[in-house]
C-alpha cells in the first residue's frame, strides 16, 4: 500500500509539473516604459552589430495628435554612436516572464530580443519590412 501511495504521489507531482511547462507565455502591451537591453548580437536587416545597446521606449496614443500607440527604437553601439534609429506607428510592446522582448504589429513581429539560456547571451532581430519568424 506504500508503494502504490508513493507512486501515485510522484506521477501527480510529474503531472503537476509537466503541465506548468507546457503553459503559453502571454503578456499584455506596456505604455509609457522604456526597456533597454544590452544586445551581445543583433542582425538590422541583414546586417550584423555586436555589443549594441537598444532602447525601446513605448508611447501611448495621446488621442489630439495621433490614435495610434508608437514605439521608439534606437540601437547605439559601446562609443553610444547611433546605428539605428526608428519610430514605428501602431505597434505595441511586449515583455515576457523569459526576458524575451518583441515590438509587433497585431500579426506582424518587426523587432525581437531574447535571451539563448539563463545566463547566456542576448540575441536580436531587426526586421521591418519581412518581420521575423
Amino acid at each position: 500500500m506504500k508503494k502504490l501511495l508513493s507512486i501515485f504521489v510522484v506521477v501527480l507531482c510529474s503531472l503537476t509539473i509537466s503541465a506548468q511547462e507546457e503553459e503559453p507565455d502571454t503578456t499584455t502591451p506596456l505604455y509609457d516604459m522604456e526597456v533597454v537591453r544590452k544586445v551581445d548580437c543583433i542582425d538590422i536587416e541583414g546586417t550584423i552589430y555586436r555589443n549594441v545597446e537598444v532602447s525601446l521606449k513605448s508611447k501611448s496614443p495621446d488621442y489630439l495628435i495621433s490614435e495610434k500607440s508608437r514605439v521608439k527604437v534606437t540601437v547605439v553601439d559601446k562609443d553610444k554612436k547611433k546605428i539605428w534609429q526608428k519610430t514605428l506607428k501602431g505597434v505595441f510592446l511586449y515583455v515576457f516572464k523569459s526576458g524575451q522582448v518583441e515590438v509587433a504589429y497585431k500579426n506582424f513581429c518587426p523587432i525581437i530580443i531574447w535571451r539563448k539560456s539563463f545566463i547566456g547571451e542576448i540575441k536580436g532581430i531587426i526586421r521591418e519590412r519581412e518581420g521575423v519568424y
